[in-house]
Parts: C-alpha cells; sequence; structure tokens
C-alpha cells in the first residue's frame, strides 16, 4: 500500500498542502471549520506527518529530554514517579515526542551540562522530581523551556505542575480532628522539596484553624528512616505522645508502621497513621494506609499538554498549575472519644 502523504489530505480537505502543513503544527490562523475538516480526514486516511522531513523543515528534533533528581538510574525504583512517567510519556508519544533520559548524577557538586541541553539536541526537557532551586537555574542557561513536572518554585518564569498540597495538608488534620485526635505530629525529610513545604505549612495551617498545638509539631531533620524511627520513638516516649503521625509520602509512614508494629506497638489503636500519594505499599500494609490520593497519571499526561502549548505557542505565559488531591481513608486512623 502506498504510503499517504500530506498532498492526499489536502486533495480530500479540498485545501492546499500549506494549510493541512499549519493546521497539524498548530500554526498560522485557519478558520475553526477548515481545521475541523483536516484534522477529520486526517484521521480517516490514518496520516503520520514524516518527522523527520518535518524536524528539518522547522528545525525541530521532535525530542524532549527528562531529567530526574538525583539520577534517572534511581527513576526506575520509583514507584511514585514511574506512574506519573506512564501518563507523561503516553500524552508526549501521541503528540509524536520521543522522550531522552538523561545520565549523570545531578546532586554531585560539579556535574556538567547534559549534552543534549548545552547542544539544543532535544525541543525542551522536563525536570521530573524536587531539583534543587541553583541546579533549575543551572540548567535554564541552556536556553531550552524547561517544566517542573511534580514541584515548583513560584518566583521563576518557568512552568509548572505539581499537586495542591497546602489543600491536603489542611485536610489530614480536619480528618484526624473529626476522628478525636487532639496531638498530631507531621514527620518529613530534611530536603528542599516545594511539595515538603506546602504539606507541612498546609499541616501547620490545619493546626491553628482547629486550635491545635503547633509547637514540636514537625520533625524535620532527618534523611534515612532509621533517624525518623529513632526521633519518632523518643517523642512516643514523652507524656504529650502524639496519638497520630502524619508522615510526608506513604514511603515513610509504611517504614515506621512495619517498625513500631516489630517494637511492639498497636496500630493504629496508640498510634494511627497518615501518609501521602496513595501508593501501592499503601493499600499492601497492615492496617492499610489513610492517605492522601494523587492521581500521577494525570500529573503526567497534564504536564504533557502543558509542555506541548509552549512548544507550539514558546511566547505563551507561564502556566502553573496545582492538581486537586483526595483524602482516602482506610484503616490505619481509630477513632478517640472526645471527652
Amino acid at each position: 500500500m502506498a504510503r499517504i502523504t500530506i498532498e492526499d489530505v489536502a486533495r480530500a480537505a479540498n485545501c492546499s498542502t500549506a494549510t493541512v502543513s499549519l493546521v497539524l503544527n498548530g500554526r498560522g490562523r485557519v478558520a475553526e471549520k477548515t481545521r475541523k475538516r483536516v484534522l477529520k480526514v486526517q484521521e480517516d486516511m490514518a496520516y503520520v506527518p514524516n518527522p523527520a522531513g518535518r524536524s528539518l523543515r522547522m528545525q525541530k528534533s521532535n525530542t524532549v529530554g527528562l531529567l530526574f533528581y538525583p539520577t534517572c538510574a534511581k527513576l526506575f525504583r520509583n514507584v511514585f514517579y514511574a506512574e506519573i512517567m506512564e501518563g507523561l510519556e503516553e500524552a508526549m508519544s501521541h503528540a509524536g515526542y520521543d522522550l531522552l533520559l538523561s545520565g549523570g548524577d545531578f546532586s554531585a557538586e560539579q556535574n556538567k551540562m547534559p549534552a543534549f541541553l548545552q547542544q539544543h539536541r532535544v525541543d525542551a526537557a522536563v525536570l521530573l522530581g524536587a531539583f534543587p532551586r541553583r541546579i533549575v537555574e543551572r540548567l535554564g542557561e541552556a536556553g531550552v523551556p524547561l517544566m517542573l513536572l511534580d514541584s515548583n518554585y513560584e518566583e521563576l518564569p518557568m512552568d509548572s505542575i505539581t499537586t495542591d498540597g497546602y489543600s491536603a495538608g489542611k485536610m489530614v488534620v480536619a480528618h484526624l480532628h473529626q476522628k478525636g485526635h487532639r496531638r498530631m505530629l507531621f514527620m518529613a525529610y530534611s530536603l528542599e522539596d516545594y511539595n515538603i513545604d506546602a504539606r507541612v505549612r498546609g499541616f501547620e495551617a490545619g493546626l491553628l484553624a482547629h486550635g491545635l498545638p503547633g509547637e514540636d509539631a514537625v520533625i524535620r531533620d532527618f534523611i534515612l528512616h532509621e533517624d525518623a524511627l529513632s526521633r519518632l520513638l523518643e517523642r512516643l516516649a514523652r507524656p504529650d505522645a502524639p496519638t497520630a503521625v502524619v508522615c510526608v509520602n506513604d514511603t515513610l509512614a509504611v517504614a515506621l508502621m512495619t517498625r513500631l508494629r516489630e517494637a511492639g506497638y498497636s496500630l493504629p489503636e496508640q498510634v494511627s497513621f497518615v501518609g501521602f500519594d496513595d501508593d501501592v505499599y499503601a493499600r499492601e500494609i497492615k492496617p492499610s494506609l489513610t492517605t492522601v490520593s494523587i492521581d500521577k497519571a494525570s500529573l503526567g499526561r497534564e504536564g504533557a499538554a502543558i509542555l506541548i502549548n509552549r512548544l507550539r505557542d514558546p511566547g505563551a505565559r507561564v502556566t502553573k498549575i496545582r492538581l486537586p488531591v483526595q483524602l482516602i481513608e482506610r484503616d490505619s486512623v481509630a477513632t478517640i472519644p472526645v471527652t
């Protein structure tokens, strides 16, 4: 069967090849009726533009770089980001773009600028995860459009998409308060991370809104789970021990729940837990974990839509989106009678 060409589409749509090109590339002014007719013909004829030829004409690579902090090697062991990647890759592929993963360790002090950014071999790049601001600014010097996926720096004129961690933090406090809890503890890693900051601020705002004590209500001075456990055990030994522990993600919550059970604690009777992300482990742990659910595939797809819009309209206004979240109630939170 002969390959369908742009000329075939133009004849079937009763317009010029230039008009077909403008419609398929999302450029120029084309009447809405004509645009719909061209797209319908393209779909009916299953026409796929030649990416090599189009790239040469438009000086584009049809490739988007993907960078993950601290290194892409860790991406494949991260359940949370793997689900985001699925949505991102699906949407970018549908739009005709390939993803190119970058090697290198971005946490290293002397890490070099990725070659595909320096040489402009990609049309844009996705920064996935919690890139420190200094690295984001340095990568921006390459002059390639960047998008922060699951992160943000409000003061940087850069497209971004993440979830509404602030509202999520307040939502968790409201849920625990409704269950009778009055002594709550938030535990988070000591990292430069927009999402951690937002969740902590939301938690603190929730405590304030319900008239609950906020002093010593946040522990954020650890990286390793072993250190987090030590800090938690110290707090549980105090007379004012928390009845509920809110963990910045499900990974931390599951690790601490497992270790507390091994130490003889009864969960959730003695200590209740809430996490964030709704990873698969949140459903498998016993008791199953109450958590804030994030639609990770949608995060990836919406991020792709933002980036595709940037590629089609480089002068468009900066887009910063916060997707809503949902509390999933399971078995890890006990109800405490309020006296």
